[in-house]
Parts: C-alpha cells; structure tokens; sequence
C-alpha cells in the first residue's frame, strides 16, 4: 500500500515541476511582438513608447521608437528575471530602465526608473 502512494506522490511532483518549467520557459515568448507602453507622470506628461521584443538564437533583444526621429533603435540590454522583463536604452540624453511584467494575455505593468507607472498593451497586427 505504501508503494502506490509514493508513486502517486512522485508523479505529482513531477508534474508540477514540469508544469513550472514551461511557465518560466515561456516569458520571452510572452514579451515578442510590438508593445504600446505608456508611462504617466513623465515630466512631458503622460507618453506612450512603442516597443518592440524579439526571441532570436536564444536571446532576447529590444528595440524602442525614439519619438524625437520616429526611428527603431536597439535597446541596450533586455533580460527576463523570473516573471519579469527588464530593459535598459538612451533616450533623450537619459539612460532608462524598463521593467515590466505580465499581467494578462495582453497587458503587462511595472516601473520606468523605479519611479514611474507603465502599462504596456501588446500591439495586435
């Protein structure tokens, strides 16, 4: 009676950390496509940034719109720790800090500068 019970209790814990592997696996793929980020309470006001994030060779790369020039320029850096996306670019003269992190399907939310409120809302094509 005891060896059905062990094996139950493996099998559990196996799928449950399957289960928790593909979660964690899955958040670069969460943040690919293009994003409308909008940070409230900037000194110019509320401002949307388009973002955009792709998964390429196993990496994770970031590109932000300058909205000075309307060009694509690349982020500096872009990791995922855990549940969260954090991105580093110059805008402006200023180096920033992004972070965000999923909220639902199609909304994330988090911190510019560990200041700021931003919503980010993915880009349907």
């Amino acid at each position: 009676m005891n060896k059905p019970k062990s094996l139950f209790a493996i099998i559990v814990f196996l799928f449950i950390a399957s289960f928790a592997q593909a979660q964690t696996a899955s958040v670069p793929e969460y943040f690919q496509g293009k994003w409308n980020v909008l940070v409230k309470d900037t000194p110019n006001g509320d401002v949307t940034m388009p973002l955009r994030f792709e998964h390429k060779e196993g990496k994770l790369n970031g590109f932000y719109t300058n909205l000075e020039t309307g060009e694509e320029q690349k982020m500096t850096s872009v990791e995922i720790k855990g549940e969260e996306l954090i991105a580093a670019y110059s805008m402006a003269g200023y180096d920033l800090s992004l972070v965000l992190k999923k909220q639902d399907s199609d909304h994330a939310n988090g911190k510019l500068m560990d200041m700021l409120d931003a919503l980010g809302t993915r880009v349907k094509e």
